[in-house]
């Protein structure tokens, strides 16, 4: 009997892309692919992943303290991204588990660039004006009017790994760019070397910017922090775009401002509940851009990812210390 056996939850990716990380971690134990509920109770998890002792794990599912109540013998959740938000780190610690991520460098230049890609995209009504010419309406075009991006004002809400890179990229339009940070993450030198970027209040940021992206980490104080009383205080025609944690917004208060004309646009490439439904009322308005999930999909991150992923796991067996282990610092 192998004494490794190796879960891969809920991750549509690894090992699909790079069929060789696969086969490396068939080296070391059995390993199977689970897809399940992203909310399915802790009990039910620990149940359906009885036996395996590693898991490699994507944003879903939720690994809290009933899981760990009901688990054996898990040594290790590596996490098949940055994000570690749907793992409880005390009660993975207290249960002797390990945790660990992908270094953030990893994600940075994916994530930032596809955030700014379906910024583009949204604002120059890429995606529907395409549609138009599939159902032989070239002529339709003159509604599909957009905006520049040139000498406009930019707005980043958390500047650490990506929302940094993100503040670079608009940088390169000319426009100011107005950076707001509550708990300040950015890389160490970041601000003297980006000089042109200015610190703001919060309000601030809302009411000068005609673009925002949204990169804060999601915790208690975040939550729905985008809502209605926010979105009043912002510029009238403002787009927003968010690449870090859909559950940032509260979705009723921006379908109601884009509807009502205060947002011109909201893109997304996550959502606070996900897989995202077809019945969706953001999937029915032109004015939304949203994909599923996909910011880390290039191969260059899917590599980068499935490498650290492997050699969490190698390292796991031959004894050696974990690389950005989480529960070390808990």
């Amino acid at each position: 009997m192998e004494k490794y056996k190796i879960a891969v939850v809920n991750s549509s990716s690894f090992g699909q892309v790079f069929k060789e990380h696969w086969s490396e971690l068939e080296e070391v134990g059995t390993v199977d692919r689970f897809m399940v509920d992203p909310d399915i109770p802790g009990k039910e998890l620990a149940e359906k992943l009885k036996g395996y002792n590693v898991i490699v794990s994507s944003v879903t599912p939720f690994f809290k303290q009933e899981f760990f109540d009901n688990k054996d013998e898990l040594l290790l959740i590596s996490r098949h991204g940055i994000g570690y938000n749907n793992v409880d780190l005390k009660a993975a610690k207290a249960h002797g588990t390990k945790v660990t991520i992908v270094p953030p460098l990893v994600e940075r230049n994916a994530v930032a660039e596809n955030a700014l890609a379906n910024l583009m995209a949204l604002v120059r009504q890429a995606a529907p004006s395409s549609e138009r010419i599939k159902e032989d309406r070239y002529e339709d075009r003159a509604q599909f009017m957009g905006h520049e991006f040139s000498g406009k004002t930019f707005g980043v809400i958390g500047c650490g790994n990506i929302g940094s890179r993100v503040a670079e990229l608009f940088q390169v339009f000319g426009g100011e760019v107005l950076i707001n940070d509550p708990e300040p993450h950015a890389p160490k030198g970041w601000f003297s070397e980006n000089s042109k970027v200015k610190e703001v209040t919060f309000d601030e940021l809302l009411e000068k910017s005609d673009y925002i992206s949204l990169n804060a980490s999601l915790n208690d104080t975040d939550l729905h922090f985008i809502n209605a009383e926010a979105l009043k205080k912002c510029k009238d025609g403002v787009y927003f775009v968010n690449h870090a944690r859909g559950a940032l917004i509260d979705e009723n208060a921006m379908l109601s401002a884009v509807e009502n004309g205060k947002v011109s646009g909201y893109a997304a490439d996550t959502m606070e509940v996900e897989p995202v439904r077809a019945s969706h009322p953001f999937l029915k308005n032109d004015h939304f851009l949203i994909t599923p999930h996909t910011s880390a999909y290039t191969y260059e991150c899917l590599h980068g990812m499935g490498e650290k992923c492997v050699s969490d796991v190698k390292n796991l067996v031959s004894g050696k210390p974990l690389v950005r282990e989480l529960t070390e610092t808990i």
